[in-house]
């Protein structure tokens, strides 16, 4: 997990908190299937989306970067014609595999061709 987490953020020491979020969060997808609620997600983190919304979609949003997690949005509409919505987390592996082969080729080539 120390390769991906630099990935992500760096070698910076205040992303501590960042970095143990990241993993605590696969973890928790990883025991569910590989998928979970965002609600489900909240609860079991401890992190109100609301009160503290960068404690959530920091480590999140940096994972969707490196296509580590897709997010699934659907909207539902109740008797009143209010909307609702609900995102679901998908761990994607593969999709993130694919990322860095492809990024780290493609750095590869641009340092040795301007040698």
């Amino acid at each position: 997990m120390k390769t991906i987490n630099t990935l992500f953020y760096g070698n910076h020491p205040k992303t501590g908190k960042l970095k143990e979020r990241t993993k605590k969060i696969i973890k928790i997808i990883k025991e569910n299937n590989g998928k979970i609620n965002a609600i489900e997600l909240e609860k079991k983190l401890g992190i109100s989306r609301v009160e503290s919304p960068s404690m959530f979609y920091k480590p999140l949003a940096a994972m969707k970067k490196w296509d580590l997690i897709q997010s699934h949005k659907t909207v539902n509409f109740d008797d009143k014609g209010k909307k609702h919505f609900k995102t679901e987390y998908e761990l994607t592996p593969v999709f993130f595999y694919r990322y860095v082969e492809k990024t780290l080729t493609e750095m590869v080539k641009k340092e040795i061709e301007l040698i």
